[in-house]
């Protein structure tokens, strides 16, 4: 449906290859969910929900070079329950706490991208995207002896905050063929911006720093008659201003095309590394696989693994260890 895509991190920002002006919605939910802790007997309440939009319109400006403008826009919902375990020994008493955890996460995203054709086998593309995420959070917390379960006259009650982090960003990608390889270089510098924090009591009020590191990539594609490989490397740098994680990914990707059916899969392989306390390391595995049909129908499946690193025992030996997630979207595309 539209495989000239420039990159393995790009799905939804390619130009229009058939036609002047094409618009698509893609439409996609998690259908199944589930994590698995060092104990599991917190494991039954825990689930995660999400559901995602993406709108986008690509205009070709040039019949002989390909000049385009991409607009998308994604909306995501996710919301999240989940329990917590902390234990506690006080005066030779062996207590332990219960956190109810409930999410509600709102994620909304407009990238504008302008792709200029500077020479017939090198294009250059200037993406700006503007983001604004709302986190509604709710937490019910109670102690309990260890050795009955019973109530303790130690704190317990509920805890609500909101917050809202909106920032922008630009992304620099480079394409050029030589051959029939293609190498495409993604390039988006360090993020650095405010999130505002309101909640009960005044007790979480304020603002604290949030980002991401710095992330260059390079991916090379072998093109073929009709199936291409593709070989991508990406890193991250540690943003220390905003404890975020330093990370390393490598992808593997395979489109196989004929007049009326495209198939795409990806495999993407992210290792990331602990840099302070307040980042938890974590190994992920990303398969997804995408199937269109007769130009205007698009089929999507996603599988997502994580796996933490051991970061320790005490309290954190009820923890999440692992999360299987599968995604499942459909979309249509037609030109205007």
């Amino acid at each position: 449906m539209r495989s000239n895509v420039g990159s393995l991190t790009t799905t939804h920002l390619n130009p229009p290859k058939n036609s002047n002006t094409r618009f698509y919605f893609l439409y996609g939910q998690i259908v199944n969910s589930e994590e698995n802790r060092k104990l599991s007997s917190l494991y039954t309440l825990d689930t995660f929900k999400s559901s995602g939009k993406f709108v986008g319109i690509d205009n070709r400006l040039s019949e002989d070079n390909l000049h385009y403008i991409s607009l998308l826009y994604s909306f995501q919902n996710s919301n999240v329950h989940q329990r917590e375990r902390e234990d506690l020994t006080q005066n030779s008493v062996n207590y332990y706490k219960l956190r109810f955890f409930e999410g509600n996460f709102i994620s909304e995203t407009m990238t504008l991208e302008y792709v200029h054709h500077l020479l017939d086998d090198l294009l250059v593309g200037l993406s700006y995207k503007s983001v604004s995420l709302i986190r509604d959070i709710k937490y019910d917390y109670q102690w309990y002896k260890s050795e009955d379960d019973s109530k303790t006259g130690l704190n317990g009650g509920t805890l609500k905050y909101e917050s809202n982090h909106d920032y922008n960003y630009n992304s620099l990608r480079l394409q050029k063929i030589i051959n029939n390889v293609r190498f495409d270089f993604n390039f988006t510098p360090e993020v650095i911006s405010k999130e505002n924090y309101s909640g009960d009591n005044g007790s979480v009020t304020g603002e604290s720093k949030t980002g991401s590191g710095r992330t260059i990539g390079l991916n090379v594609t072998k093109l073929g008659y009709n199936n291409d490989f593709s070989l991508g490397y990406y890193k991250e740098n540690e943003n220390l201003d905003t404890n975020d994680s330093k990370q390393v990914s490598y992808d593997f990707g395979y489109t196989y095309f004929s007049p009326n059916i495209v198939f795409r899969g990806i495999i993407d392989y992210t290792k990331s590394e602990k840099i302070s306390g307040l980042v938890e390391p974590y190994t992920l595995i990303d398969i997804e696989g995408i199937l269109s049909l007769f130009n205007t129908y698009e089929f999507i499946y996603e599988y997502i693994n994580y796996k933490y690193d051991d970061i320790g025992e005490s309290s954190d030996k009820y923890r999440i260890t692992e999360q299987n997630i599968n995604f499942l979207g459909f979309g249509v595309s037609f030109d205007l």
